[in-house]
């Protein structure tokens, strides 16, 4: 370790560099007086590891230099131990409220004073290994973000945007809406464009960064604290809204389109990314099978209008390829048709419990 030690006896810190060259490999430098140990500590370009401070010294005591060494930058949990031949309690308490992180009283025995040293050397030692597990973690929170593969179909849930949640918070939300509310909403879908372009070309977290991005300014420019959005993969979101007013998508695409174009994280190689929004698609369904379907008739709208409109060919360096149906469409068939077979199955028992009531 690098101690500096600090009394106004010169004869104490002569015999401390003595006792500690001769007993131990720690690097001691001594001063005589507060003022130079702050002086000294300010021009020292490997920090101090630990601190012996007498406590009465002229003009700056040791209490006092403790305080000032603890607001010092880099040395707020440095090992502080204090040197006096003081050992009322007053002192004592007044060390460690400055600070103080041990005390050795004087005329003190040498192997007591290296037993406090050796202490504060596995203070520091942990310290360390502490401070190295938190950068370590830091750097592989930042190497998984840079590095992680996703698939580009692949759902990816946003934070940091109010009403925007994963897809599976969204379709829960969905299924489990009130019957009511269920007929007298809508849903819509956003594509994005020149999703295939920003996959390919932008970092994970820059693409992320995008998504996160446009998913912001979807929810402005829709502006109903009502409204919930995903985003389900393949440059698609997901929205439902409220019927409480005719919805003009092609408002909304023109709005979202003139936002995208001030957005930084939507810049891919000089290129600013469009998207295309479909036509709304009501709820209005008993069943959560209905609900499903109505999810899939939105997407394939929007899917419909951006390959008609082949806003695509001019913006991307790989045209995305449209084959047939998606994966997420044929999913959602699926469960849309399990859920439709579960409510004819519940109704169907419903009907028949009915007839043996009446039977």
């Amino acid at each position: 370790m690098k101690i500096l030690a600090v009394d106004d006896d010169e004869s104490i810190c002569a015999l401390l560099e003595e006792a500690v060259a001769a007993k131990t490999e720690h690097t001691l430098v001594t001063a005589p007086s507060g003022p130079e140990a702050i002086r000294i500590i300010a021009k020292a370009k490997v920090p101090f590891d630990c601190f012996l401070l007498d406590i009465q010294m002229p003009v700056l005591d040791g209490i006092a230099l403790a305080a000032k060494i603890r607001k010092t930058k880099g040395y707020a949990r440095t090992p502080i131990i204090m040197l006096t031949a003081m050992s009322q309690k007053k002192y004592v308490d007044a060390a460690f409220a400055a600070g103080a992180s041990d005390f050795v009283t004087k005329p003190f025995d040498f192997l007591e004073l290296f037993s406090r040293i050796s202490m504060a050397q596995h203070m520091v030692l942990e310290q360390q290994r502490t401070h190295d597990a938190a950068a370590e973690m830091v750097a592989l929170k930042r190497e998984l973000r840079e590095t992680v593969t996703q698939s580009l179909d692949e759902p990816i849930e946003l934070t940091g945007v109010t009403q925007v949640v994963g897809y599976v918070s969204f379709e829960d939300h969905l299924l489990n809406m009130p019957r009511r509310a269920v007929r007298s909403s809508c849903a819509f879908a956003v594509k994005v464009d020149t999703i295939q372009s920003a996959f390919t070309t932008l970092s994970p977290h820059a693409f992320r960064r995008m998504l996160t991005d446009i998913s912001s300014e979807l929810m402005s420019v829709v502006a109903n604290n009502a409204a919930i959005a995903t985003y389900r993969g393949s440059g698609d979101y997901l929205c439902i809204l409220p019927r409480n007013r005719r919805l003009q998508t092609e408002q909304i695409e023109a709005d979202l389109n003139d936002r995208l174009r001030y957005l930084p994280s939507t810049q891919i190689d000089g290129l600013v990314s469009r998207v295309t929004v479909g036509q709304p698609q009501k709820l209005a369904t008993l069943t959560r099978a209905g609900a499903l379907l109505a999810l899939q008739r939105a997407l394939a709208n929007a899917q419909s209008r951006a390959q008609h409109r082949n806003v695509q060919a001019p913006c991307l360096r790989k045209p995305l390829r449209q084959t047939g149906k998606s994966g997420f469409q044929n999913e959602m068939e699926r469960r849309a048709y399990e859920h439709l077979l579960h409510d004819a199955l519940r109704e169907d028992i419903a009907s028949r419990q009915t007839a043996t009531a009446f039977g």
